[in-house]
């Protein structure tokens, strides 16, 4: 029709694709049918609305769509999503964030760290290893794994490692320990 013509005019391809991936599914497309939004943005709202999820919380311009992504993948898994679903989190830290609540870990009082490091303290929390002294250190992420995987399996890092070394080089020394060898 001329009415779909004019629409058609003011949207991008693959915008259209999105919206009418939408009215084929048989939902309400009218909360993403906006120029405002990427067509990556719409499909996350898309995608959203045919899992019948509450989209408001993230049919915003301001959210990226990796960040529309880690919010509608918490509520799908039913997490309480209003802990990260802010657009100044970066999608880093939203995922780690959706991650630790599927695990029943909130690490929302880490965010003043990298996606990274949350990223260690999640995998660090699910075998009751303590991190912080080492991110207080001043430990990267590649660090920490090393750090990490050492504690978990019963290896005392402390004497042998400093923040100069890199992940790699932890690597080689837990590996050493672990073997018996005298590092």
């Amino acid at each position: 029709t001329e009415k779909d013509n004019r629409v058609n005019m003011d949207f991008e391809k693959d915008q259209i694709t999105e919206i009418n991936l939408g009215k084929t599914a048989g939902i309400d497309v009218s909360c993403y049918a906006d120029k405002k939004f990427l067509a990556i943005q719409m499909r996350q709202i898309r995608l959203g609305l045919m899992e019948k999820l509450p989209v408001q919380i993230y049919a915003d311009p301001e959210y990226d769509w990796f960040q529309m992504e880690e919010i509608r993948k918490g509520l799908e898994a039913g997490i309480a999503v209003d802990i990260y679903a802010s657009p100044d989190i970066p999608f880093e830290k939203m995922r780690q964030l959706r991650k630790g609540l599927m695990q029943g870990v909130d690490l929302s009082d880490y965010l003043k760290y990298d996606g990274g490091i949350i990223h260690q303290l999640r995998r660090a929390s699910a075998t009751n290893v303590d991190l912080m002294k080492y991110i207080e250190e001043g430990y990267d992420e590649e660090q920490l794994a090393q750090i990490r995987i050492g504690l978990e399996n019963g290896v005392k890092l402390d004497s042998y490692i400093t923040p100069e070394f890199v992940g790699v080089s932890i690597q080689q020394i837990r590996r050493g320990l672990e073997a018996g060898l005298d590092v």
